[in-house]
């Protein structure tokens, strides 16, 4: 006879049946394993995500996200873009997708598009900005350049940029930036 709270496995012992056969015993035998899962796969996560977040040593810690709402009744309502700083520059990674194509983003002096062949964007572009004497300025690592786009808030002046590839292809661009307008580079492997 099966009653409401009857463990019906075949795999349970006589112990774990007499005492799933009491009222709620099993319910909270579920509920305890299951939070002790989520549990331990919360700490993992936990782990990995540190790991992740200091991937580039030379960056500061993101603590906050660059919010564009979205225009209409769409899902999600914004989007959100880890906002990374080194050396009091402000970057961000964006353009996968429709929805990143078309919104506005902020005024950034510098925007880098990255794009393999005829029309293929290209993500995961290791970044190296240099003064124009070659003394280093910034080192972005692939791992936080997750779009074709890389916007840079770099002052006005004379930069060298090398951009490279997950190959290891480097194209190297010298780009002066004014105060007025912002700039857009395109670096393109073949």
């Amino acid at each position: 006879m099966r009653g409401r709270n009857a463990i019906t496995s075949g795999a349970t012992t006589e112990g774990l049946k007499g005492l799933g056969r009491a009222y709620g015993y099993g319910r909270w035998l579920i509920i305890f394993c299951l939070g002790a899962s989520t549990f331990m796969s919360l700490s993992l996560i936990t782990l990995s995500t540190s790991s992740w977040a200091s991937a580039g040593e030379a960056s500061e810690h993101f603590s906050k996200y660059l919010e564009i709402p979205l225009e209409g009744e769409t899902i999600p309502k914004q989007l959100n873009f880890p906002l990374y700083k080194q050396n009091n520059i402000q970057y961000f990674s964006a353009g996968l997708g429709k929805e990143e194509r078309r919104v506005s983003y902020p005024p950034y002096s510098l925007k880098l598009i990255f794009v393999k062949g005829q029309r293929a964007f290209l993500a995961n572009v290791a970044i190296e900005v240099l003064h124009h004497d070659r003394t280093n300025l910034i080192s972005i690592p692939s791992e936080e350049v997750q779009g074709p786009w890389l916007f840079l808030n770099l002052p006005a002046g004379k930069y060298v940029v090398q951009a490279t590839d997950s190959s290891g292809t480097t194209i190297e661009k010298i780009i002066n930036l004014t105060a007025k307008n912002p700039t857009t580079v395109h670096f393109r492997w073949p």
